[in-house]
């Protein structure tokens, strides 16, 4: 390609957006990427996804809802009438930059290029494969729930939130990897946490350059807290549970979570956190001590 992707934009010729997609993503190659063509009210639709991401009920909806209309229903024809009048779905965007639609594909959602708009649809109508929220094996309790954080970062941010209904409450995503573009989330209770900390932890991720982050959490909290070689001591303390995550969210701490992964940092941190256990919260004072 001789352009950068960030730079183009999306265009109104149908076949100059589909070639450029079918190129970009390879579909011809991975046999994983899908491209479907269909027609409907006399416009071509081109809707790209990910087999295995995509899930079929949502994605037979919309297409059911859009077989029976008719060419003077959309006259004059606008995306935007589209979606609020016939894409009876709650999570959808458009997007006029190439780059962010191909981030949308590889993500997960479905991209839908319709014949005649100068923007894509996307349509997140991802599910991805996880596995059931079970008690982490490091941190068992003899009281207390059972749940723990799972590889899905929407289910970990739902697991927190479940137990943190404050409006104060901000979760943040960013992106770090220039290939892998893994998610990665701040989570901190606006009027509590240190709004210098926050934004210092945000600078060292935004400065994160590498190419991917396949060691997901290990690999972010190498790359913002440097080791040192006179200090044996770790700089953040992991947690996989959700309840230990939202007590350190109340007392001012910022937590990170980093997609694929069942860890979630917390910082900053004193030698003490580290000696700290989850039964000290649900036991007597001198029991809570002596585990």
């Amino acid at each position: 390609m001789s352009e950068k992707a960030d730079k183009v934009k999306v265009s109104k010729d149908f076949s100059k957006n589909v070639d450029y997609l079918m190129e970009s993503l390879a579909v011809e190659q991975n046999f994983d990427v899908i491209y479907r063509e269909m027609e409907f009210f006399r416009r071509k639709f081109g809707m790209f996804f990910i087999d295995g991401f995509a899930r079929d009920e949502p994605v037979t909806l919309i297409t059911k809802s859009l077989e029976n209309m008719t060419r003077e229903e959309m006259s004059p024809f606008s995306l935007e009438k589209l979606i609020k009048k016939h894409i009876h779905f709650i999570e959808v965007e458009t997007e006029e930059k190439m780059d962010k639609v191909m981030y949308a594909i590889l993500s997960g959602a479905m991209a839908i290029v319709v014949e005649g708009a100068d923007k894509i649809m996307i349509i997140d109508v991802r599910e991805y494969p996880v596995r059931s929220s079970e008690e982490p094996d490091l941190e068992r309790v003899i009281r207390g729930s059972r749940d723990g954080f799972v590889e899905t970062i929407v289910f970990n941010i739902a697991l927190i939130r479940r137990r943190i209904r404050d409006p104060k409450l901000r979760v943040e995503i960013m992106h770090a990897g220039r290939r892998s573009l893994t998610d990665i989330c701040i989570v901190y209770i606006d009027d509590i946490a240190n709004p210098d900390i926050v934004q210092s932890v945000k600078e060292k991720i935004e400065l994160i350059d590498i190419d991917g982050l396949p060691m997901a959490e290990k690999s972010v909290e190498e790359l913002i807290t440097p080791g040192s070689f006179w200090n044996p001591f770790p700089k953040v303390r992991y947690t996989e549970r959700p309840d230990v995550a939202a007590v350190h969210l109340l007392e001012g701490h910022v937590l990170i979570l980093v997609d694929t992964s069942p860890s979630v940092m917390i910082l900053p941190v004193t030698i003490f956190h580290h000696l700290q256990h989850i039964e000290e919260y649900r036991q007597g004072p001198s029991l809570g001590v002596f585990i």
